[in-house]
């Protein structure tokens, strides 16, 4: 299973934030047990990286439609997988797989579409076990998904969902150079309480937490394993309303921020943050497709090849 991409924690030394705060998404998620496919590669070394985010899925009401939206703005091609209930498709990138797209149709009693990120981690059951004595919640219990591996569907004390993986073929290795067009590069949770969150994180998945300080976002946390830094925590957007879950916002990899949220609205996107330039020589936006789903576009550049970002 691919993994999201991972830079360095030395060139993140000073990373964004990554989100703006006029960012304003919808109602808590919807949740789906991962009845899921085999997947179609695997690292050569079944290796695990703990704390490492490893893949996503997709939540939607509307499979078809979700498949058009993401092909035609990342190239994705897609892979169908029987499975015991309902529809599911594996997203593809230069034949590696990327994520997974469950349907949903019924989504109004369930809640909005969403992006679940999974999260390597050593032990599932030690996890879920964990998560709820530090205050978390086990959404769907620790179950053996074949082609796959051992996982779990989780929530922590502020409502952010996540699953957590122990991969059966193991975790990619970690790179520092960019990815390519369409797999992802990044995670940011958005929650009322970040420092909590981190203390959570930390204890649950072993993290190296560094606080990160900005005079308009307040206080945020680097999460990082293996010496490479994996996702950051923000304060939830101010425009959010009061009670408002968290939440996990995944970054998408794209040859032109510009120009990926341009055609995502002329494929029935919304722009929910404008492009703008961040740190570390990126560019960043957020989007929703058009059952909803939040996600975030980056176009990153090696610092490298082009200059460290000022």
């Amino acid at each position: 299973m691919p993994p999201f991409h991972s830079i360095s924690r030395k060139r993140l030394r000073h990373a964004s934030l990554f989100l703006a705060g006029s960012l304003c998404l919808g109602a808590a998620p919807a949740l789906q047990a991962a009845d899921a496919p085999a997947t179609a590669s695997a690292p050569s070394k079944a290796q695990l990286l703990p704390g490492k985010i490893v893949y996503a899925q997709l939540t939607t009401p509307d499979l078809k439609s979700a498949k058009a939206f993401y092909g035609s703005l990342l190239g994705w091609t897609f892979q169908d997988v029987p499975v015991s209930k309902g529809q599911y498709a594996q997203a593809l990138v230069n034949g590696a797989p990327v994520a997974g797209l469950v349907e949903l149709p019924r989504m109004a009693h369930h809640g909005d579409p969403l992006w679940l990120p999974f999260i390597s981690v050593s032990d599932v059951k030690a996890a879920a076990e964990a998560t709820k004595i530090w205050g978390g919640h086990i959404l769907f219990k620790p179950q053996m998904v074949e082609g796959r591996g051992h996982e779990t569907v989780l929530a922590d004390p502020q409502g952010g969902l996540f699953a957590a993986l122990h991969s059966s073929a193991g975790d990619e290795p970690d790179v520092e150079t960019p990815p390519a067009q369409g797999t992802w590069i990044w995670s940011a949770l958005l929650t009322n309480n970040p420092y909590a969150a981190a203390g959570f994180y930390q204890k649950l998945f072993g993290y190296t937490v560094e606080a990160v300080q900005d005079a308009k976002r307040g206080t945020a946390y680097l999460l990082a394993s293996q010496s490479f830094a994996r996702a950051t925590i923000n304060p939830l957007p101010a425009r959010l309303p009061e009670g408002a879950h968290a939440r996990w916002m995944n970054f998408v990899q794209v040859d032109s921020v510009d120009a990926a949220a341009k055609k995502a609205v002329t494929l029935g996107g919304t722009i929910l943050v404008q492009p703008h330039p961040d740190r570390q020589n990126t560019t960043i936006a957020i989007i929703a497709d058009p059952a909803g789903a939040a996600f975030g576009l980056m176009e990153w550049h090696d610092p490298n090849a082009s200059g460290d970002a000022k």
